[in-house]
């Protein structure tokens, strides 16, 4: 989303992007940004930068719904390990594994600054999880600590190619929480304010437990521009032999 996107440049306005095949690319010299959108239009993002380019380290970055129990909002989740929820029928491994050194150094830079911060896996959905029911059917499968929607396809399309993966996300709303379906916010990645002002205009009702959602949210990306503003100029930097 934008405001992802904007974490990852310290809450400042970013660069100017480029088009990669219809993805917004935002070029900042020894990082690039790019943004998905929601969903399995990030698979397609990332085969068309991955196959043009050839970095060092893939990131999955962003804000996750927590399914674990006791997890709260703010909260860093530096991933093990990614799933896809259609895989759930399938006896073998079809698990996406992230770096270990890149967890390790991910939960070094959390620490450092004060950020609550564990270890955890991620599973990616094709529909966002809005309601505790969903979110209990979610962890029910392996235990997952988060949910996103995008995560899976970038860490597949990193790894069959040979680069290290790394998923890192801060919760934004616990697994007890209720998400309202505004339609607000696009595939994109972009908000529709007018979209928002009609679903504000016919639930009144809701206004209030959704500004209370917004500012939990803020929390989640406070920590998370925090967290990137201290790790990114770390893997910018020449790999030590």
């Amino acid at each position: 989303m934008d405001t992802e996107v904007g974490a990852c440049f310290g809450g400042s306005p970013p660069p100017t992007c480029a088009d990669m095949d219809g993805f917004p690319l935002y070029d900042a010299g020894d990082i690039m940004v790019v943004k998905t959108g929601i969903g399995r239009r990030s698979q397609q993002a990332a085969d068309a930068v991955l196959a043009r380019y050839s970095p060092r380290i893939a990131l999955s970055i962003g804000v996750a719904g927590g399914l674990a129990p006791g997890m709260s909002v703010g909260e860093m989740v530096i991933c093990r390990l990614v799933d896809h929820e259609s895989n759930r029928p399938r006896a073998e491994e079809t698990s996406v594994f992230c770096d270990e050194r890149l967890m390790r150094r991910a939960c070094e830079v959390s620490e450092s600054l004060g950020l609550p911060v564990r270890e955890g896996s991620s599973l990616t959905v094709d529909e966002a999880a809005w309601g505790p029911a969903e979110k209990a059917a979610h962890h029910a499968w392996k235990r997952h600590d988060i949910v996103e929607m995008e995560s899976f396809w970038i860490g597949e399309a990193a790894v069959k190619r040979g680069i290290p993966f790394l998923t890192a996300r801060t919760i934004s709303d616990r697994a007890d929480h209720q998400i309202h379906q505004t339609g607000a916010m696009r595939e994109d990645g972009t908000f529709d304010a007018e979209v928002f002002q009609a679903w504000a205009q016919a639930h009144p009702e809701l206004v209030q437990d959704f500004s209370e959602r917004v500012v939990e949210t803020r929390i989640a990306f406070g920590n998370l521009t925090r967290f990137l503003s201290a790790f990114l100029p770390h893997l910018a930097a020449p790999p030590v032999p």
